[in-house]
């Protein structure tokens, strides 16, 4: 059981070392939601909410690369239109953001302080993400299933 917890320990460290330097946590993203999150998103004017999309595929992700300005409220639909299941895994960009909830439309949704990834059913699965973008940096996005991100599955937001 110690030699089963030490190898697992030594995983997570080996793992948690493997950040490429182009996308290596902004030394100020937190790993906790932001302290301001609950003002940030209270003095909005989500009236001025703009819309963004990423669309998943099998080869990659529409658009590789987005912009968004920090403290500008957005709705980001992500769909996915690959015949596999994708993640869109971004803990970094997501503990950099104010969000406000996530929605299935006409079939839930969830409001939480911050989210880590969303897993993206195949042929048309789709979550709207409301939220404000406020630590400025550039993030990665991918899907870490198998070889996915390898075959093109990833891109980057930035934060201006």
């Amino acid at each position: 059981m110690l030699k089963t917890c030490l190898m697992l320990a030594s995983t997570i460290v080996l793992v948690g070392g493997c950040a490429s330097p182009q996308f290596a946590p902004n030394a100020s993203v937190r790993e906790e939601p932001l302290p301001q999150r609950k003002e940030i998103l209270a003095a909005a004017d989500w009236s001025k909410m703009e819309d963004v999309h990423i669309e998943l595929r099998d080869q990659g992700f529409i658009p590789e690369k987005l912009r968004l300005k920090a403290m500008q409220p957005y709705r980001l639909t992500i769909v996915n239109n690959g015949a596999n299941t994708h993640y869109f895994n971004a803990p970094e960009f997501l503990r950099s953001i104010a969000a406000r909830k996530a929605e299935v439309k006409n079939q839930a949704e969830i409001k939480a302080e911050y989210f880590s990834q969303f897993e993206i059913m195949r042929r048309g699965g789709e979550i709207e993400l409301y939220f404000i973008p406020v630590t400025k940096g550039s993030y990665r996005v991918h899907c870490h299933l198998e070889n996915h991100a390898a075959e093109g599955v990833e891109g980057t937001i930035t934060i201006d």
